[in-house]
């Protein structure tokens, strides 16, 4: 393209001085058509821009992150001249494209169309575009281009992917699962804990108080104490949508993976996050997990729902203190995250601490935590085989 307008430059140069020495009317006449040539280059090129279609359609507005769906598009020319150099691009962040590339050229003669059938994978849960995302015009002289965003883009809604885990090799040391029958809550285990305001002051172990010089009471193994709980946090990180939505996308996916690990053996699941306020959700067996789902796939991410506040609402509610094992789903190990897990670990809780990262440099300590452990995800590993 850049010898093309040298090659015009030389030409229309020729032709001044043509007219300059010789005059005449050829002269005049050629220097004319030269100097007409970028002027009917942009012209054109503004009538393809305001006239050329695309007409692009997915099967499903709804879609599933690693769903594989069918994806069609027509580049279309209406008009009675050919529109040549016409190239598109995909949006590649958040989607791929199967079995198309971005530097295809079409040419389209009058009233013809070009239509692809292909398929397109969504890689993150979140609400984005897809599909063609910009358009390439190039003049039938080859002088200039323009490209340009399209005017019709998709968007679309995805919902995070239904990860089934084989095992979880994070808490092999810290806690096993088993099919153990669920006791009633009126019974009383041997083992004691210390006192958290809020415990019924009937379950208190005087002996062992009195022993100790601090309050304990006893620990229960009731229904909840047979289940799990999961500390989701909601708390936005970043401006952009490829900032934030990889490691929120591996959080949701995670929560739901977790759930449905134990609840398909049958260990209730207490998930506890931040919206308005705090929220906790119960999933005791499979049968409610696709409610579950809905409700885990409209959760929102915001900069006010801080992990701070995450972990305050933890603590005044109790939601943790009867619970066997805790898991974390974080974007950031901090302070408060640590205090919480000391927090858990004296109640005789363990911790298995998520957290989803792709920063390389941060070094977690977990100190004084040996019930606690910490592991780091990257927001694009899969999470069967992380877990």
């Amino acid at each position: 393209m850049k010898k093309n307008r040298l090659f015009l430059l030389l030409i229309w140069i020729l032709s001044l001085v043509a007219i300059s020495f010789y005059g005449g009317p050829v002269s005049y006449g050629f220097f004319t058509m030269v100097t007409m040539v970028p002027v009917i280059s942009w012209l054109y090129l503004l009538c393809v821009f305001l006239r050329f279609r695309i007409y692009q359609k997915l099967d499903s507005k709804g879609l599933v992150c690693n769903q594989t769906v069918p994806f069609y598009f027509t580049l279309q020319n209406e008009d009675y001249f050919t529109y040549s150099g016409v190239r598109v691009s995909f949006f590649s962040d958040f989607c791929g494209i199967h079995g198309l590339e971005d530097n295809v050229e079409y040419e389209l003669l009058p009233g013809t169309g070009v239509r692809r059938e292909t398929s397109l994978v969504c890689r993150y849960r979140g609400e984005y575009e897809v599909g063609i995302e910009k358009v390439r015009i190039r003049d039938c002289f080859r002088l200039f281009q323009i490209t340009y965003r399209n005017k019709e883009t998709l968007r679309v809604t995805v919902k995070p992917d239904r990860v089934q885990l084989s095992g979880l090799k994070s808490i092999e040391d810290l806690f096993v699962t088993t099919g153990e029958s669920r006791q009633k809550a009126t019974e009383p285990d041997v083992l004691v804990r210390k006192y958290v305001p809020g415990d019924d002051v009937r379950q208190m172990h005087w002996k062992a108080t009195a022993a100790s010089g601090e309050l304990l009471v006893r620990n229960r193994i009731g229904e909840e104490q047979q289940g799990v709980s999961i500390l989701m946090s909601t708390c936005r990180f970043g401006k952009k949508q490829t900032e934030y939505l990889p490691p929120e996308n591996k959080i949701l996916e995670a929560a739901l993976a977790l759930t449905f690990y134990f609840g398909n053996k049958k260990i209730p699941v207490r998930t506890c996050y931040l919206q308005e306020s705090m929220v906790e959700t119960m999933t005791e067996s499979l049968d409610r997990y696709d409610g579950y789902y809905e409700q885990i796939s409209a959760v929102s991410f915001k900069e006010e729902n801080t992990d701070d506040a995450l972990f305050s609402g933890a603590r005044q509610f109790g939601l943790m203190n009867t619970s066997r094992m805790v898991f974390f789903l974080l974007q950031k190990w901090s302070a408060e995250a640590a205090a919480m897990a000391e927090f858990l670990n004296r109640n005789n809780i363990p911790v298995v601490a998520y957290v989803i990262t792709d920063s390389t440099e941060e070094q977690i300590h977990t100190g004084r935590l040996p019930g606690t452990d910490i592991v780091m995800i990257d927001p694009d590993a899969k999470l069967t085989e992380v877990l």
